[in-house]
């Protein structure tokens, strides 16, 4: 009965047969993903939390087929890249979630929460050089929740997109159970190339700006600034190779690059900038830093360091070597949605 309702509505219904067994090819096997280069085994009673996040983005992507020729990045990077017919003008796209109970407790200050939002589609746009452009914002709220926690929670964003210099143009609203905005920024890079996470080679210096962990304590992860200037100092300048925001913690983030680049790294954990009062394992594993993660060339660092001209520090923290790991080999993993590191709120 199902087929003969679908079949009369759809002439097309032998492509919809089609397209519904290769969707499920893969129950009881392994799967191979050709997008991300990764393997991993999924039955029909598999669960998202046997799957890490880049497992499951990786499932979910593998239909999507070959992009158009003008699309230069995509899911493997920190944001979706568009090359132009103008010279060297690139568009970038982000988006990205922020839910209440994942990203915020529900006792946050709402201005903060609007905040965060924004900031951390902002944090990608800035981790390839781009300027922020346009944003659109959608708003899940339960309908019993106060107008004027709501009114607070986009002030909050909108006092950051007006320091930053980014128009909000738009977006959609919805009833929802829990809170969530979810934030789409378009950016470029005008005149110069976009970095990418996939730029590093053997004898790479690997530099980090500002301290590492302790970001839930300390409240960096609400009022972070998005390193938006420094980001594009280090592309337009051609500092930097290869660079990534570090939003999953470096022992997470770290070896996304070092994949990205088939490179491997090797790391001095003394020179690991700590924020005061946490340790390495913070530094390493705690996630939502929101600081730039890049490789420089090696004859570059000592000007690197020379001209410099923020006042957020950089510091060198290992180089990518053809003989060093892909991995932390130490026990350290960084913070994963469906395989939860630093616990639920």
């Amino acid at each position: 009965m199902v087929k003969e309702t679908i079949d009369s509505l759809d002439p097309d219904y032998d492509i919809f047969k089609k397209l519904k067994l290769k969707s499920c090819y893969f129950w009881g096997s392994i799967v191979q993903s050709k997008k991300t280069n990764t393997s991993f085994s999924l039955t029909s009673e598999s669960l998202v939390s046997d799957l890490s996040e880049e497992q499951l983005i990786s499932l979910l992507v593998e239909g999507w087929g070959k992009s158009k020729r003008e699309v230069i990045a995509s899911t493997a990077e920190d944001c979706a890249v568009i090359q132009t017919e103008k010279k060297e003008l690139y568009y970038l796209f982000k988006m990205d979630a922020t839910v209440e109970n994942v990203h915020f407790d529900p006792s946050t200050p709402p201005e903060w929460i609007g905040r965060k939002a924004l900031a951390r589609a902002l944090s990608d746009i800035a981790s390839m050089g781009g300027e922020p452009l346009y944003a659109l914002i959608c708003l899940g709220v339960n309908r019993t929740e106060k107008v004027e926690k709501i009114k607070q929670l986009y002030k909050g964003l909108t006092d950051l997109a007006r320091a930053i210099g980014t128009d909000l143009i738009g977006g959609e609203t919805t009833e929802s159970n829990q809170l969530f905005l979810v934030v789409t920024v378009w950016g470029k890079t005008d005149g110069y190339k976009p970095i990418l996470r996939s730029g590093a080679e053997d004898g790479d210096a690997l530099f980090v700006t500002g301290v590492l962990g302790g970001s839930y304590d300390s409240g960096h992860h609400l009022l972070f600034i998005p390193r938006i200037k420094e980001g594009q100092w280090l592309a337009k300048g051609q500092w930097a190779k290869a660079m990534m925001d570090l939003s999953d913690g470096l022992a997470t983030d770290l070896p996304r690059m070092a994949k990205a680049s088939n490179i491997g790294f090797e790391i001095d954990y003394e020179a690991i900038p700590v924020r005061k009062n946490y340790g390495l394992h913070n530094a390493l594993t705690d996630g939502e830093d929101y600081e730039l993660l890049f490789s420089v060339a090696k004859e570059k660092e000592i000007n690197l360091i020379k001209n410099w001209p923020f006042e957020v520090p950089i510091k060198k923290i290992g180089t990518f070597s053809k003989n060093g790991k892909m991995e932390f080999q130490d026990g350290y993993r960084g913070f994963d949605h469906f395989q939860k590191s630093r616990g639920d709120y």
